[in-house]
């Protein structure tokens, strides 16, 4: 034990843990800010926290942790609409584990064990206040144990199992061939396939070499060069076949996708022998 809580020390350095309780009614709000060095961690145990993460927006509901990286800019809001409760936790990270880190855990994070990973937060608070000289050494170990739960929960949480993982991606793909016509986001591709959009994203690209979204735009510029191949549509039209708002749009997705107007396309296909 000694061992493992000298090598959490090494990786780990303890800033602050607090339990906050905002009674319904009662609204707070973070305004925009960055920590350059410190990871923040929000488990919320009541009531949902609404926040934006690079302008990403994202919700926060109960059983869930959010996870801000060093450095992003991000703002907080707690509403008035119900009772609000948690354990915000601050922690520098050794350089040796900020990839790792990275990879491995998204933003908002899905928690099927929440009294397991409760209890860890409130003894990282107790040992917070303990004046003994290992207090520090348990305090880093408690991190890193939280840390292994919350990697166990960003992987497992409604994700195939690895015999069937092969096939979801495949009816993934099918559906994406199928409709790469309409507007797809990551968002409803991973509720449709029971997953989160993080781990959609690393399935996905695990088995096929791209992302959801390039493997989309791929299908929408193959579906457009059959069209501009046996049809006379406009490239307009066109444009609105596969999936694009605007003919600007589509034209520029063409050219960075195969390297040459769609009118050059049609003029180079039809001089083909």
């Amino acid at each position: 034990m000694s061992e493992a809580k000298n090598e959490m020390t090494d990786l780990f350095r303890f800033h602050t843990i607090q339990h906050f309780l905002y009674p319904r009614g009662q609204s707070r709000h973070q305004p925009l800010h960055r920590h350059p060095d410190s990871v923040e961690l929000l488990l919320v145990l009541e009531g949902s926290v609404h926040c934006h993460i690079d302008n990403q927006a994202y919700s926060v509901p109960p059983g869930t942790v959010l996870l801000v990286q060093p450095g992003l800019w991000h703002e907080l809001k707690f509403t008035t609409a119900q009772q609000q409760s948690g354990y915000r936790l601050s922690f520098t990270r050794k350089r040796s584990t900020t990839q790792a880190l990275e990879v491995a855990l998204p933003p908002v994070i899905s928690i099927s064990d929440l009294k397991r990973l409760e209890a860890l937060f409130v003894g990282l608070q107790q040992e917070s206040a303990q004046p003994q000289a290992d207090s520090k050494q348990l305090a880093h170990y408690l991190i890193g144990l939280i840390l292994t739960l919350l990697s166990r929960f960003a992987s497992s949480w409604c994700t195939p199992s690895s015999k069937n993982a092969e096939a979801t991606v495949q009816e993934i793909k099918r559906f994406m061939e199928e409709n790469h016509c309409r507007s797809l986001t990551l968002e409803g591709l991973a509720d449709r396939f029971c997953l989160n959009k993080y781990q959609l994203a690393r399935l996905f690209k695990q088995h096929t070499g791209m992302s959801p979204l390039q493997y989309i735009i791929s299908r929408r510029m193959d579906t457009a060069k059959q069209l501009l191949a046996t049809t006379d549509s406009s490239a307009a039209t066109i444009a609105g076949s596969v999936g694009y708002k605007s003919e600007t749009q589509f034209q520029a997705a063409f050219k960075k996708a195969v390297g040459i107007t769609p009118r050059h396309y049609r003029l180079e296909f039809k001089q083909k022998p």
